[in-house]
């Protein structure tokens, strides 16, 4: 008897840098960088795509948000921050550094990083997350 295993596979997302209407599962991105020897993801630009956790973002420094559906809020944007506790690290979020992105849709994702992003976030998207 022979045993079979289904096995899960998904088409690769790619290196970018540009990624234009494509729907990326944050976890599957961060293991194709993973798999380049990168542990995190920089310089890339997402235009128009929805991006899917579950996931923590870690926005390392330098991420641009243009006109982008941050996600489900439940009615306060204050519910997709996690602040973080250690004073150095963030153990298994998905860090972001120097990248863009436009018109796209967060979905199941929720945002950490540095106070004054959290704060930042707070202050630009106030009541703006979706909330219903």
């Amino acid at each position: 008897m022979t045993d079979t295993q289904d096995v899960i596979s998904f088409p690769r997302i790619g290196e970018g840098p540009v990624y234009d209407k494509v729907n990326i599962w944050l976890p599957q991105l961060i293991a194709e960088a993973m798999s380049g020897g990168l542990n995190l993801i920089e310089g890339k630009t997402f235009i128009d795509c929805r991006i899917e956790g579950p996931a923590v973002f870690l926005a390392a420094g330098g991420c641009d948000f243009d006109a982008c559906d941050m996600g489900w809020s439940g009615g306060d944007i204050r519910n997709l921050l996690l602040a973080p506790v250690g004073p150095e690290k963030v153990i298994g979020a998905i860090a972001f550094r120097n990248c863009t992105f436009r018109r796209c849709n967060f979905f199941a994702v929720g945002f950490t990083g540095a106070p004054e992003f959290l704060q930042n976030f707070q202050d630009v998207l106030g009541g703006m997350g979706r909330s219903a």
